[in-house]
């Protein structure tokens, strides 16, 4: 596995892809599988507008912008098995520090091996 960096882009607003990996072309060119993981930055900061002064000040665009995952997940390479490349919207929880399928997917506390709100509920009635 190697991690590479992309190539600074004209915005931090669209999602990179294998043209974009930074250093040599070799890199996405030997590579059996390449994942992208994007970050919806101007999504983040229409999300902090809201929090700090109410979904009422934000612009259509801001709407929408609230409405796109908040990160991707892309599969833009793959040579073997099936050959699927596409997206995988994603939610970051910030209680369990996971990326979720979507705001109802439950975290998964893997050091105890039971949902995170399982483990909550028994850090509550211990606590009692």
């Amino acid at each position: 596995m190697a991690i590479t960096h992309p190539r600074k882009g004209e915005n931090e607003e669209k999602p990179v892809g294998k043209m974009d990996v930074k250093g040599s072309g070799a890199i996405t060119d030997l590579t059996d599988n390449l994942i992208i993981v994007w970050r919806n930055k101007a999504r983040e900061a229409v999300v902090e507008k809201a929090r700090k002064f109410g979904n009422e000040v934000l612009s259509e665009k801001e709407q929408k912008l609230l409405e796109a995952p908040g990160t991707l997940l892309l599969l833009d390479k793959q040579r073997n098995g099936e050959g699927w490349q596409g997206k995988i919207p994603l939610v970051f929880n910030l209680l369990s520090n996971q990326f979720l399928a979507d705001r109802k997917s439950i975290p998964f506390n893997y050091a105890r091996g039971q949902s995170q709100s399982a483990v909550i509920s028994e850090m509550r009635r211990m606590a009692v």
